[in-house]
């Protein structure tokens, strides 16, 4: 490498004990004590002639490889480098002074920013030497890079913001405005920065928040009408709309800045108006209505009532309780508890819906029947605040249901009684036999006892068989009798199993006597069920006396009763047939009153079985079976 005619030693010369060369000594330390390095290079080869020992302090290579061939060029920062080489040929053909910025690749691998300030120096034209000052930037830059990346979380910040953002200066000219904005309003981007807020945000409500004397900067306060209505906005189509617009008030160095957020409500005002609509025309309705609505505050007991609670009780205006505690007395005492348990349980702690009956007293002193359904109602932290209850006035229907049940149970009767009639004939033989063996019994003791010695042995065991033939003939009797009895249903645990005996018992001569073989099949150790025994003895007959008619005349008859617990714990009863089987039109009606097949017949037997099953809570079923004959029987719900 050539060495260029002048150097830096040549500029700063050695120092001496005073005057000009004490005060280069002087400057040279001063910049060796600098982060700035000052260097020299030859024009032709672009290598480093001089540099300063600060040099191997900021980048960390010894000096002796900055004067390698090349060394600056291949330690540029591959980022930087075609656009710093590119750059720098320019300058040198074009500029005696030039400046730029560039990244280094450090000893240590990281990089470093330098601010290049550098001077040409030509001969004949000819760029010969260049000298410059390195000038470590690498703090201001990651500065800047740190306000770049900030001010860019700003703006996309600012362009992701749900609302619309207009930033005016104290004039009212528009500044700055996020993509929302433009959405909003309707205007492409652009055409709203430069132009007055007003064009937006008509009124004098803006100038006064523009000029507002009172408020500090950065505060933020909400934009209403004068009437308290939500503020208006304009459209570049020119139509308004309902807006919630705040302004907050900056200080800068341009001056006051209002920052004005808008939010399109029209949809907030519409579901608003909606809800006093509705609202008016739930209380239209509620008075007009047949229920009565309830609204209960939990905290406090108090109750709002929607309806004319008052005229249906038979109190005078507002005179019925308007709280929790008042109302309690009004329900009858048996009610009560059980009233406040469910609502308690089900509405506060579970936060469910609960529906329930109860009497409420009314002014005369008599009790209203009420049908109540209550459901919680939460302000959002999960918690009911209030309950809100529908109300209705169910003592007619509680009357018609006890004269229907009523009505029912006399038309259940009256069958019973019809279907036992029925088996007169059958009844009169199982009883002949006892009474047969009684007599016999007697006239064979009379004789044993006209003996000149009566055998006492003998004469009692004939009266022991006297005692069981007697009782056998009264418990026929006494079953007769429940069966036919119009008695008040009484429910009670009950074994099915010992029921469908006793009904197999009482009608064993009348299948025996049309030769019908009866198997049965009971499953072991059922869990008794909660019944009317002599009602659910009659549903027994009714179907055993169906599947005995349709076995008339049959050479090979067989009756099946079964009694089993089916999966989901229900237990069944079932009478098979080997009859000719259900006609397929007749599946779907035969439980329906006055459907019947066999001439002469009422069509009732099966509609009160199906009522009396129904009202247990079971259901009844019918199907033909794949070898002939049907099954007709019902199911009842675990024992409660």
């Amino acid at each position: 490498m050539t060495a260029p005619k002048e150097s830096v030693d040549d500029v700063l010369p050695t120092p001496g004990p005073s005057g000009p060369v004490a005060r280069a000594f002087g400057f040279k330390r001063l910049l060796e004590a600098t982060q700035i390095v000052q260097w020299e290079a030859d024009a032709q080869t672009r290598d480093f002639t001089y540099v300063g020992s600060q040099a191997e302090r900021l980048l960390g290579y010894p000096l002796a490889r900055w004067l390698e061939p090349a060394f600056w060029k291949t330690h540029l920062h591959p980022d930087d480098l075609e656009r710093v080489l590119r750059f720098r040929e320019e300058a040198l053909r074009e500029h005696e002074a030039y400046e730029f910025e560039y990244r280094m690749i450090a000893a240590g691998g990281h990089s470093v920013w330098f601010h290049d300030v550098v001077a040409v120096q030509r001969l004949d034209g000819v760029a010969a030497v260049i000298r410059g000052f390195l000038i470590d930037v690498t703090k201001r830059k990651r500065a800047e890079a740190t306000a770049r990346a900030s001010e860019a979380r700003v703006r996309q910040l600012i362009e992701q913001a749900p609302d619309a953002i207009i930033a005016a200066r104290a004039n009212g000219q528009i500044a700055f405005v996020n993509h929302q904005a433009e959405h909003l309003f309707g205007y492409q981007p652009g055409e709203l920065v430069g132009g007055q807020i007003e064009q937006v945000l008509p009124g004098q409500l803006i100038k006064q928040n523009l000029e507002e004397p009172g408020a500090a900067p950065g505060t933020t306060s909400p934009m209403t009408a004068e009437d308290g209505e939500p503020a208006t906005a304009r459209h570049a189509d020119g139509r308004t709309f309902p807006a919630a617009i705040n302004f907050g008030r900056l200080e800068t160095d341009e001056g006051l800045v209002v920052v004005t957020t808008v939010r399109d409500i029209s949809r907030q005002v519409e579901a608003e108006q909606a809800l006093r609509q509705s609202e008016e025309r739930f209380r239209i309705a509620a008075t007009l209505g047949a229920d009565i609505i309830a609204e209960v505050d939990i905290p406090t007991g108090a109750v709002v009532w929607f309806g004319n609670v008052d005229e249906a009780m038979g109190f005078g205006r507002g005179e019925f309780p308007r709280t929790m505690d008042g109302l309690r007395e009004q329900l009858h005492p048996e009610d009560r508890d059980r009233v406040h348990t469910a609502i308690a349980r089900d509405v506060f702690k579970q936060r469910h819906a609960v529906s329930f009956e109860c009497r409420i007293r009314a002014n005369d002193r008599s009790y209203r029947h009420w049908a109540v359904r209550a459901a919680p109602r939460s302000d959002g932290d999960g918690r009911p605040k209030t309950f809100v209850g529908v109300c209705s006035d169910v003592t007619e229907q509680i009357v018609a249901r006890a004269e229907a049940l009523q009505h029912r149970d006399a038309l259940a009767h009256v069958a019973r009684v019809s279907s036992l009639g029925e088996l007169t004939g059958a009844v009169a033989h199982e009883l002949n036999q006892p009474l047969a063996a009684i007599l016999s019994n007697a006239q064979a003791a009379v004789r044993l006892l006209d003996r000149d010695a009566p055998d006492v042995r003998q004469v009692r065991e004939v009266l022991d068989d006297i005692v069981a033939d007697d009782r056998r003939a009264s418990a026929i009797i006494q079953r007769l009798r429940e069966m036919m009895r119009g008695e008040t249903p009484s429910r009670a645990r009950i074994d099915l199993g010992t029921v469908v005996r006793e009904v197999r018992e009482i009608m064993r001569s009348g299948l025996a006597m049309r030769g019908i073989a009866v198997l049965s099949e009971f499953a072991s150790d059922l869990p008794a069920v909660v019944a009317d025994r002599i009602q659910i003895q009659q549903v027994v007959v009714n179907l055993v006396t169906n599947a005995m008619q349709a076995m008339d005349g049959l050479s090979e008859a067989r009756l099946a009763f079964r009694v089993f617990e089916r999966a989901d714990g229900w237990q069944v009863v079932t009478v098979d047939d080997t009859g000719p089987g259900i006609a397929p039109p007749m599946l779907a009606t035969m439980f329906d009153p006055f459907n019947t097949s066999r001439e002469g017949g009422l069509g009732m037997g099966l509609s009160i079985s199906r009522s009396i099953i129904e009202a247990h809570g079971g259901e009844m079923q019918a199907e033909n079976l794949a070898p002939g004959g049907a099954m007709v029987g019902f199911a009842l719900p675990p024992g409660r």
